[in-house]
């Protein structure tokens, strides 16, 4: 299985004023994780920064993705700043751009993703789109239409196991529904009774399991859940323990 560590893991550390993701990466590569997924929201603003984060990932040996919270579409728009995301990712050497899809536009839809299958072609990078936690752009079923017609082998599917509880939407019959279309995977815990994202990833109510059964094993997985923490040691000692409790449970 190829594990993924994104840095909201460290979300509470980066509260703090002195620390940043730059502060993480031998930590990542220490839990003898390969790649790391980035967060833009986490970036200082400067170009030097992305350019540390570079650096000190290639020194680390590890793959970088890049996660930026912002849709592909909004109302039907194509995102006026996503070539500013194709452009972060490749300054911080990711190969991989995470953005949620959002709403298209079915008469436009077409134009628009010629336009971003050329930035994929002109950045190198390819493209992950997830689910939100909406019925409307976040069901399985909308991702299935739409990756149909316009997915390719550089464009699939981030699949975030816990939104689809956000509207009553079974993950593990949702991942069946779009195994082949599939590029990535989001591991986070939520407890449906009050729609909250969950600490950790041991306890709650996603199948976590039984989804990653029906995975192939070469997709990424990731860690991707904010860990309370004080420290470095505490969040790293939390991640070894929610990994052995989901590898020891799978068959």
């Amino acid at each position: 299985m190829n594990w993924v560590l994104n840095t909201i893991a460290y979300g509470d550390l980066m509260d703090q004023d002195a620390f940043g993701q730059l502060d993480i990466i031998d930590s990542v590569e220490g839990l003898g994780f390969d790649y790391i997924e980035l967060r833009s929201e986490y970036f200082d603003g400067t170009d030097q920064e992305l350019a540390d984060l570079k650096l000190a990932t290639k020194e680390a040996g590890l793959t970088v993705f890049l996660s930026v919270p912002a849709p592909l579409f909004t109302d039907g728009i194509l995102n006026p700043e996503l070539e500013n995301y194709f452009e972060w990712a490749t300054a911080v050497g990711a190969v991989q751009l995470k953005v949620n899809l959002g709403a298209f536009n079915p008469e436009s839809v077409t134009a628009d993703m010629t336009a971003v299958n050329n930035f994929i072609e002109r950045y190198g990078v390819s493209l992950a789109l997830e689910n939100d936690n909406t019925q409307q752009t976040g069901a399985s079923n909308y991702f299935k239409a739409f990756l149909q017609k316009y997915g390719n082998e550089e464009i699939g599917m981030c699949f975030d196991v816990g939104n689809f509880l956000f509207f009553d939407e079974d993950p593990l019959a949702a991942v069946k529904n779009v195994l082949p279309l599939i590029r990535y995977v989001h591991l986070k815990q939520v407890a449906k009774a009050t729609n909250t994202s969950l600490a950790g990833l041991s306890v709650g109510d996603v199948d976590i399991v039984g989804i990653l059964e029906v995975l192939d094993s070469e997709v990424p997985v990731t860690v991707e859940c904010q860990y309370k923490a004080t420290d470095i040691l505490e969040v790293e000692g939390q991640i070894q323990n929610d990994i052995e409790n989901i590898l020891s449970a799978l068959k």
